[in-house]
């Protein structure tokens, strides 16, 4: 996790402070970190419940609105139906006023025939003679029939009509029906659905914050680890030194420091160039053997960044560790050099350099896929010591 300029962990001890974070703090970190995975787990669980809950009203949502189009189709067609209906219906009332209009017809002329005289006077007296009668006769006849004929089809025409307009009523009627509680289904599961997306949404901010929580309290756990790793080896190594010192012997191995006068390092000035500078490369891919302008390597940069200031280094850890005043940590200043080994009291197994730019910060390359970011002096471990390069 990387920490911005200016700020150390909280309870973290800054460089130079003899008092490593203890045990029992490390121990509240360290049950810090498993209330907020506890925690992390149970906004998951809620966020996995939240989102299968939202899947199936979505499912719902999708069946209701599809039963919505059907049922609004069914409407669109018993409109049409209705229309055809009504067109029917206003034909067979025509039909039937005809039907009337006949019967009404028939009757008057049955009236204005059958008055006053009987058969035997009508065929005597007919103009024409018996013949003529017959024939008349047999008009009557079918005019007889015909007038039955007519009456039968203005009592079907009569109830077409009625079956017409109740059926075209009761299925219109239905359809509207249908559709306005499909409607209403389709409305209340849009809300559920909505509801729901905000219950997620929610509940995943709960979820990203919980994360946060967790990884904020992974980092102090680190922190506090490194930071009494760090100032426990230091203090083994000052130890070692004592030592060595009182046995009037100098450090063994090859890569022991050389005797720096304590004010030959070069100028705050100096320091501060080359710090700022490094800030500038922030962002920049670590790569093997790097030394700018688009990539670096921890010593490649640390490099540059003095040369910015007027200072020669050469590219490699090692040397890099000889080429100035050994500066103790409670007396860093921005651009000092801070090196780490595997065995904080032997410099020959020094493998990693940053820049100090100071409030316990560093700008480091720290290594293969990462980029030049800012840490705490404590995040890699076996901090062994700083150089404050010679101007």
């Amino acid at each position: 996790m990387l920490l911005s300029p200016g700020a150390a962990p909280a309870g973290v001890r800054l460089a130079g402070d003899p008092k490593p974070p203890s045990a029992a703090q490390i121990r509240a970190a360290e049950n810090r970190v498993r209330q907020q995975q506890a925690a992390l787990g149970t906004a998951q669980g809620k966020l996995s419940a939240a989102t299968t809950e939202l899947a199936k009203l979505q499912n719902q949502a999708e069946a209701l609105t599809e039963r919505y189009d059907q049922t609004r189709v069914n409407e669109q067609r018993a409109a049409a139906a209705y229309t055809v209906t009504e067109t029917r219906l206003r034909h067979a009332e025509q039909q039937q006023a005809q039907s009337r209009d006949r019967v009404a017809a028939l009757a008057a002329e049955e009236f204005e025939s059958g008055g006053g005289f009987d058969p035997v006077t009508a065929m005597i007296g007919d103009a024409h003679g018996p013949q003529a009668y017959l024939r008349q006769v047999g008009m009557g006849q079918v005019l007889a029939q015909w007038g039955t004929e007519t009456l039968s089809a203005n009592q079907a025409n009569d109830a077409v009509a009625r079956v017409f307009r109740i059926q075209a009523h009761k299925l219109l009627v239905a359809q509207q029906a249908d559709l306005r509680a499909a409607n209403e289904l389709k409305v209340a599961i849009q809300a559920a659905v909505s509801r729901q997306q905000t219950l997620v949404k929610l509940t995943k901010g709960n979820r990203d914050k919980a994360a946060g929580q967790l990884n904020s309290a992974e980092a102090r756990e680190s922190s506090l680890k490194a930071a009494r790793q760090a100032a426990l080896a230091a203090q083994a190594a000052a130890a070692a030194e004592r030592a060595t010192a009182a046995a009037g012997s100098a450090p063994g191995g090859s890569a022991q420091a050389p005797s720096w006068a304590g004010n030959s390092g070069a100028s705050s000035t100096q320091g501060n160039i080359a710090a700022n500078w490094a800030l500038s490369q922030l962002g920049k891919p670590y790569l093997w053997g790097g030394a700018g302008p688009d990539s670096y390597d921890c010593s490649g940069l640390t490099m540059m960044a003095w040369a910015r200031a007027g200072v020669q280094l050469l590219h490699y850890t090692g040397y890099q560790w000889e080429e100035g005043p050994h500066v103790p940590l409670n007396e860093l200043q921005r651009g000092d050099l801070l090196f780490y080994a595997t065995n904080t009291s032997d410099p020959s197994t020094i493998h990693h350099v940053a820049i100090y730019i100071g409030n316990g910060m560093m700008v480091n390359a720290p290594h293969t896929g990462a980029f030049v970011r800012i840490d705490s002096i404590y995040a890699p471990g076996g901090l062994i010591g700083a150089v404050r390069p010679a101007g």
